[in-house]
């Protein structure tokens, strides 16, 4: 019997069959490095052909792909259950209550209609009743433009919720409503992106790195991979993975040994260009990865974790969820 030519397999397609997040992480990700890439050589004028006709794919299934998480549709892979969602309520709602106080004042209308009965709702009632409270917050944002980073974290946290309670009811993700829609953009986004790769190997046939760094292929052949343990030397600066995440995913990062760690989602592999955040010795810390305040996840994609002493080592457990 014959073996395929694995050339002729489009691994864009095959490997994101049943994964729509995946599919979304990778279009995330191609697009957003096409874009820097047409920006950073402005006199190269196949990066615009690639772009310009990328680019409206994504649009598509990215629309498509949120239009299916708000009707409930269950993404594959592992999910923080609805209780751990709920858990992680409190601290969500008090940073997007920060951050609509920066637009507009505590006890205006406008803040008012936004919290009428201030955080009770989201961490008072049932399940379901605290979830809808989620709900009538993004409602209420609507379409306020200068809300609308908000917005985008709302709708991902009531997204997260909708998620694990589906799945908590035994629903089931591959069937809702919108995913033959979503399953068209995916087809069509992972096509262009097979098309893209024979077209910038035609255009680096020698420097196969000039095509790699255009597409996030850590997450096309680990696309499993949820945890990462190992070493930090004291001072130890320490590039520890690459993935293309989105604002609502959480990361779990204990130190393990004596020392504390500095964690950073940077534009560079092992670099430090974003907000720190603080994990203690001994101890772990999940967190939502808006933390790490960045405005491109396409860009920032590379994990830095830092051992911040000068005399001890410690080790690491990384977990994504």
């Amino acid at each position: 019997m014959k073996k395929e030519w694995h050339y002729l397999n489009n691994q864009f397609e095959h490997e994101t069959k049943n994964n729509f997040k995946l599919a979304y992480k990778l279009s995330v990700a191609h697009n957003g490095l096409l874009f820097e890439r047409k920006n950073e050589f402005p006199t190269d004028l196949d990066y615009p052909i690639l772009y310009n006709r990328y680019n409206p794919l994504h649009l598509v299934l990215e629309a498509k792909y949120y239009d299916y998480k708000s009707r409930g549709g269950v993404q594959k892979g592992k999910t923080l259950t609805v209780n751990q969602q709920l858990k992680l309520l409190p601290e969500r709602i008090n940073k997007y209550d920060v951050m609509i106080q920066a637009v507009y004042e505590k006890g205006s209308d406008r803040y008012v209609e936004l919290f009428p009965n201030k955080h009770k709702p989201f961490y008072k009632g049932t399940k379901d009743n605290r979830i809808a409270a989620v709900g009538s917050l993004n409602n209420t944002i609507g379409t306020d433009a200068a809300l609308a980073d908000v917005k985008l974290l709302v709708n991902g946290t009531l997204n997260d919720l909708v998620d694990a309670r589906h799945v908590q009811l035994g629903a089931k993700g591959s069937k809702e409503t919108g995913s033959g829609a979503l399953e068209n953009a995916r087809k069509a986004a992972m096509l262009m992106q097979y098309q893209d790769l024979a077209f910038l190997i035609n255009k680096f046939p020698d420097k196969p790195d000039m095509v790699r760094t255009l597409f996030d292929v850590e997450s096309l052949t680990n696309p499993e991979q949820t945890i990462w343990k190992g070493h930090l030397d004291p001072s130890e600066n320490h590039p520890t993975l690459t993935h293309t995440f989105e604002a609502g995913d959480i990361i779990r990062i204990k130190s393990t040994g004596k020392s504390d760690i500095m964690a950073y989602l940077a534009s560079t592999p092992g670099g430090t260009d974003s907000e720190g955040v603080a994990i203690n010795s001994g101890q772990q810390l999940k967190f939502d990865v808006i933390q790490f305040k960045v405005t491109d996840y396409s860009k920032n994609r590379f994990l830095t974790l830092v051992n911040v002493s000068d005399s001890k080592e410690t080790r690491f457990i990384v977990e994504l969820y």
